[in-house]
């Protein structure tokens, strides 16, 4: 069974956010946390999963498990890149993202790792 299938069919949201975990540091991302909102988040509000770093750049980094991406994940992570006072951003979802949706959440310094990247192998 294709590792995408197993995301799609298997996991839940906190299974999901703990191998995008994994996937960041084996991708050499480094000072990974996890925002688990049930024991560190004073702020409900906050949702953002993970908070990465990689050449000196620090990302806020949303989660989104069998979730379309549309203009409220794009402000919701702008939001939290001025909550968290970072430049940039990343969303990961196992679903096909428009590529107007990546275009206009690149001009905002956030980039998308979609379903394509699970499927090219990005995530192996």
């Amino acid at each position: 069974m294709k590792e995408i299938n197993i995301v799609d069919k298997y996991m839940d949201e906190r299974e999901f956010r703990n191998y995008i975990h994994t996937m960041f540091q084996k991708h050499h991302y480094h000072k990974i946390s996890i925002d688990d909102v049930r024991l560190s988040d004073k702020d409900k509000r906050n949702d953002n999963d993970l908070l990465v770093t990689k050449n000196n750049i620090t990302y806020t980094v949303q989660t989104y498990l069998n979730k379309k991406i549309g203009d409220k994940q794009i402000e919701e992570t702008i939001k939290d890149m001025g909550k968290e006072h970072v430049s940039h951003g990343i969303i990961v979802t196992n679903y096909h993202v428009d590529k107007d949706i990546k275009k206009k959440a690149s001009k905002n310094n956030i980039t998308i790792l979609d379903r394509e990247d699970f499927e090219d192998g990005i995530y192996k």
